[in-house]
């Protein structure tokens, strides 16, 4: 197929009805894969290809069987799959499977949405490449010797879009570590990763492409309506709950206000850390900007590609249409793949 275009392009994405842990409001960012994967539909139908949609419900038996009905040779798949029955390291699960079957798909291999989920071991990742990130330690019961110095911020070890962070994340004692820790076992079913609180500024730093990785305008979260600094965070509620006043008070600036000088050095750190956990086609990177250095906080090796989503939000800075935007991720994976030129 190569030099060719793809016949068909399959939409990959998780369908789940339920959370099996954390917090139950949490499915409103697991259900949001939905809404994305319908706006993908429209911008891919719209550019004149034949577009499926394949959900992924709680039997990977059911993927295989559905695909099947395809052909690898002319089926290529846009990966939308951030999770598998309401487990987000699930997500790689999936993709093994696509893998195993032989079709080629946008975004990150199996391996490298695994590393990335696994938030300890992609903090590992970066810092031996030199890539700054905060101090941490992870706790598997909430108990122990405590290495760090207060205040840090407490998180789930292997979920993404802030599932597990509110308020009481940010922690200034034993007491409330040890709490909080606590929580995070006892409700998300996994260890408790304690993290260095770097305060600063929040960055978002969305990119895309492979041999060459172009970085799109740099986003700020602005907390400047928040005056404690210790809740400078993006907690689930300022992510996925408008109503909130958090979510109503952290408006995001495209792009960020930063000098040429500050700009090269986050991009730099951005591309090595896309690099140093094997991204492919896109992602996102957070950052903590603090005294000139910054901090990788969290990689996110699928974005939300919803049109109100951060990513599409520094994309429209260029100039480009959510369509195009759609469009432009997918011919970076077929170039990737040898399926045109």
């Amino acid at each position: 197929m190569n030099g060719l275009s793809p016949r068909r392009v399959a939409i990959l994405f998780n369908k789940d009805g339920q959370v099996t842990k954390g917090d139950p409001q949490d499915l409103l960012a697991i259900q949001c894969t939905i809404t994305a994967t319908q706006n993908l539909y429209k911008a891919l139908m719209g550019l004149g290809y034949e577009v499926v949609k394949i959900p992924v419900r709680s039997n990977l038996g059911e993927l295989e069987i559905r695909l099947r009905s395809f052909s690898s040779k002319d089926t290529f798949i846009f990966s939308n799959c951030d999770g598998f029955n309401g487990n987000n390291m699930g997500a790689a699960e999936v993709v093994r499977v696509i893998e195993r079957m032989g079709f080629q798909h946008t975004g990150a291999s199996a391996d490298s949405i695994e590393l990335c989920t696994n938030k300890p071991r992609c903090k590992e990742s970066l810092m031996r490449v030199g890539v700054p990130t905060p101090r941490y330690q992870v706790f598997e019961q909430a108990e122990g010797e405590f290495q760090l110095e207060f205040p840090v911020i407490v998180k789930p070890s292997f979920e993404d879009a802030s599932m597990g962070i509110d308020l009481c994340s940010v922690v200034g004692n034993q007491i409330d570590l040890f709490s909080r820790v606590a929580y995070i076992i006892e409700e998300y079913k996994q260890p408790a990763m304690v993290e260095q609180f770097i305060g600063g500024r929040e960055l978002a730093v969305a990119m895309w492409g492979n041999e060459i990785v172009e970085i799109l305008p740099i986003a700020e979260d602005d907390f400047s309506a928040i005056p404690d600094p210790l809740q400078h965070v993006l907690t689930y509620e300022s992510k996925w709950k408008p109503e909130s006043l958090f979510f109503q008070n952290i408006p995001s600036r495209i792009p960020a206000a930063l000098t040429l000088k500050e700009e090269q050095t986050v991009s730099k750190i951005a591309e090595a850390s896309f690099r140093a956990v094997g991204l492919r086609d896109l992602g996102r990177v957070d950052i903590r900007f603090d005294n000139g250095i910054p901090y990788v906080i969290d990689i996110n090796e699928l974005p939300d590609l919803s049109p109100d989503a951060g990513f599409w939000n520094s994309v429209r800075v260029t100039g480009l249409t959510y369509p195009q935007m759609v469009e432009r991720v997918l011919i970076h994976a077929l170039k990737r793949e040898g399926w045109i030129l």
